[in-house]
């Protein structure tokens, strides 16, 4: 709500005392409009001048009710406008009515729901592939951390439609449930999937019957951090070399090395012939790992003489600006 509303109702009882007041200096003393204006700004303001004339008993008593009333209603106003200033509401309230702004213009982003330990992940790693998103939370705490960062967000209840469509979730791409609670979750999955149908959904599920609970509802992928954190503990003893070589790979500060999908179209330079005829190593200096199939298998060893199709994706490993060539090589 705007902050300034609290100033609206002692505003309209100043304005009507100090119309009453003008019309009554104007009928009792016979004053003129200004005259009489003259003698209500003086009053209300104490500044101590004379009066534009000497007042009859009638004027006095007038002069007694504006001092009682509007002086009183002149210092609650300036208070309440003071304190609002010193809350630092009016500020707080254009920060958040640019936000909703940015938001409203934003498509193809990602909605992140709930910022506990998973979505703060989630925000860092979408923030470093410079991926739009907003983040909904139920804590007050996330506008502080969030609003020096310049990350869109919403404070309110991550379930409500309301807020999800405050979020632009039907011009979403995608969305992340990943509040501490299953049944959160599952809520969020179902809103969701009823705002739009076409959204990417996923889910976070701390219980196998959760995990079923939220594909019912439409999550596209539901993750268990206990069962990928069980999984990888597991791998990190039976196969240490090769959890250390995808870490270095993948998630290294200080080796810039990253994946992406590149989906092959109709207008692709790269549709309809092989990968050693594209010579994609080459030129761009990345490397194809897989094909997932426009018949939705996978290609897990693609060779020089396996055909790209249109519809395919492909997953690449390579930098920054190996891949950002690979993308351009698409198109020539």
């Amino acid at each position: 709500m705007n902050p300034l509303r609290r100033l609206i109702i002692p505003g309209l009882l100043l304005l009507i005392i100090i119309v009453f007041a003008i019309f009554g200096y104007q009928y009792i003393e016979g004053w003129s409009f200004i005259e009489a204006l003259y003698m209500v700004v003086i009053t209300l303001s104490t500044v101590g001048f004379r009066e534009v004339h000497e007042l009859n008993t009638a004027g006095k008593f007038l002069t007694i009710g504006v001092i009682i009333f509007g002086v009183g209603t002149v210092a609650f106003t300036v208070g309440q406008l003071i304190e609002m200033m010193v809350e630092g509401q009016v500020m707080g309230f254009r920060r958040r009515r640019k936000m909703k702004q940015i938001i409203s213009e934003m498509k193809g982003h990602y909605i992140i729901c709930g910022f506990g330990r998973v979505g703060h992940q989630v925000a860092k790693e979408l923030k470093a592939s410079k991926i739009p998103f907003v983040v909904i939370d139920s804590k007050s705490e996330t506008a502080a951390e969030l609003e020096p960062q310049d990350i869109p967000y919403i404070v309110g209840d991550i379930t409500s439609d309301a807020v999800l469509g405050e979020a632009g979730i039907k011009q979403a791409k995608g969305l992340i449930s990943s509040a501490d609670s299953d049944v959160a979750n599952v809520f969020v999955t179902l809103s969701a999937r009823v705002l739009n149908p076409k959204l990417h959904i996923i889910a976070r599920a701390g219980t196998v019957d959760a995990e079923e609970k939220m594909k019912k509802a439409g999550a596209n992928r539901v993750i268990s951090p206990y069962f990928i954190a069980g999984k990888r503990m597991a791998q990190m003893v039976t196969k240490p070399v090769a959890v250390d070589f995808l870490d270095t790979v993948l998630h290294s500060e200080h080796l810039e090395m990253e994946m992406r999908e590149f989906k092959v179209t109709t207008d692709c330079t790269l549709a309809g012939k092989t990968l050693g005829e594209a010579d994609i190593r080459r030129k761009s200096g990345a490397f194809v790992i897989t094909i997932l199939k426009n018949s939705g298998t996978f290609n897990l060893q693609p060779m020089a003489d396996t055909r790209v199709e249109a519809g395919d994706i492909l997953v690449a490993i390579g930098t920054p600006d190996q891949l950002d060539l690979l993308q351009r090589c698409l198109h020539w």
